[in-house]
C-alpha cells in the first residue's frame, strides 16, 4: 500500500510538472508573439490649390469711324473732313483695326495667338474688275489691295498674316509689363488720298457707287486667344 501510495504521488508530480512546462512553453510563445516582431512604416501627406490663371484680353481702337480729322493744314477748314451717319472708308483715311491688351500673371507658361477674318465685298470693282485702294498692315508687313486681282486673293493675304502670329510666354510673366506690350499685334489700315490720275477716277467710282445704295463693305475681327501650354 505504501508502494502505491508513493507512486500515484510521483505520478501527480509528474503531471503537475508536465502541466508547468507546457504553461511556460505556451507563455514564451505570447511574450515571442508580442516583442519579437521587426515594424517599418511611413506617412506622407500634402497640400496643393489650383495655378493661377487671371488672364484678360481688352481690345483698343476703333477700327472704322463715322468721322475723320482733316490732315492737310492747308485748307481753312477746322471740322472733320469725312462725317457720316455710318462708319465709312474714304481716300486719305486710316485707323487702327485690333491693338489688344494683356494682363494678369499666369502661374503656368501661356501662347498669345491670334485669328483674323478679314472681309472685303465683291463689289469693289471698277469697269469689272477688281480694285480695293485699302492698305492693310498686319505688324510691319503692307498687304495692298490695289496689287491683288481678287478680294478672295486679297482677304487670304490679310488673314494669313494675323494668323500666323504668336507668342508664347514662361510661367509667371506679367504680361502687362512694358517690356511685353510691344508683343501685341497691331492691324492698321489706310486709303492712301492720292496715287495718281488713274486711281482717283477709280476712287471717285467706288464713292458714286455707294451714292445708289452699292457701297462697297470691308470688315474686319480679330480674336486673341491666351492658351496654356502643356
Amino acid at each position: 500500500m505504501k508502494g502505491d501510495f508513493l507512486n500515484m504521488k510521483k505520478n501527480k508530480m509528474m503531471r503537475l510538472a508536465s502541466g508547468l512546462l507546457v504553461a511556460v512553453l505556451l507563455t514564451t510563445c505570447v511574450i515571442s508573439g508580442t516583442f519579437a516582431k521587426y515594424v517599418t512604416s511611413a506617412e506622407g501627406t500634402d497640400t496643393a490649390r489650383v495655378a493661377k490663371w487671371g488672364v484678360a484680353v481688352t481690345a483698343n481702337g476703333e477700327t472704322f469711324k463715322t468721322e475723320y480729322a482733316k490732315d492737310d493744314t492747308s485748307f481753312s477748314i477746322a471740322a472733320n473732313t469725312v462725317v457720316s451717319t455710318d462708319k465709312v472708308v474714304a481716300p486719305g483715311t486710316k485707323g487702327t483695326m485690333a491693338s489688344m491688351t494683356l494682363s494678369g500673371t499666369p502661374e503656368v507658361a501661356a501662347r498669345v495667338s491670334y485669328e483674323g477674318h478679314f472681309d472685303v465685298s465683291d463689289n469693289w470693282t471698277v469697269d469689272g474688275a477688281f480694285y480695293c485702294p485699302l492698305v492693310i498692315k498686319v505688324g510691319e508687313t503692307a498687304i495692298y489691295g490695289s496689287a491683288c486681282t481678287s478680294a478672295a486673293e486679297f482677304e487670304n493675304a490679310v488673314n494669313a498674316a494675323i494668323n500666323g502670329t504668336s507668342k508664347d510666354y514662361a510661367a509667371g510673366t506679367d504680361l502687362s509689363a512694358d517690356t511685353i506690350k510691344g508683343d501685341s499685334l497691331e492691324v492698321s489700315w489706310e486709303w492712301p488720298f492720292t496715287t495718281g490720275d488713274e486711281n482717283d477716277q477709280k476712287d471717285t467710282a467706288l464713292g458714286n457707287q455707294a451714292v445708289v445704295n452699292n457701297a462697297a463693305t470691308v470688315t474686319l475681327d480679330v480674336k486673341t486667344t491666351v492658351t496654356q501650354i502643356d
